[in-house]
């Protein structure tokens, strides 16, 4: 009886595809901080090299709920963030020829750990990133 009711609480308790079982952090709080890209895969190949052309990417999620999106050298993008669910989206502030543009962007979470993230894009590339906190 008492298994049982641990694996109902703790099957309840978890929000994610790949976990974790259970935190007693918030999403929140396990998001903020500086996460690196560590893989890139489409339908299950690694193109982390090919789709990033060698260059790291970071992105970090503040308490305020900024976020900062650095690759290589290039200037940041810089925008907002919020947790719904389980999925993180962004207002990305974006320029172009004809001026500044808002453009949303989500993650959605397949696993949120406090030192992984692994976020996923419903598209026909099955399209997973893998993150490592800094």
């Amino acid at each position: 009886m008492l298994v049982a009711a641990v694996m109902l609480f703790t099957a309840s308790c978890s929000k994610f595809e790949d976990g974790p079982g259970i935190s007693f952090r918030s999403k929140e709080n396990r998001l903020i901080g500086k996460w690196k890209l560590t893989k890139w895969t489409e339908k299950g190949v690694d193109v982390t090299e090919t789709n990033t052309d060698g260059n790291e990417i970071f992105y970090e999620f503040d308490e305020s709920q900024g976020v900062l999106i650095n690759v290589g050298a290039n200037q940041g993008v810089e925008g907002t963030w919020v947790i719904e669910e389980t999925n993180v989206i962004m207002d990305l502030k974006l320029e172009s020829e004809i001026g500044m543009y808002v453009d949303k962007d989500t993650l959605m979470l397949k696993r949120l750990t406090n030192k992984e993230m692994v976020v996923f894009y419903d598209d026909e590339m099955e399209t997973q990133w893998f993150f490592e906190a800094q």
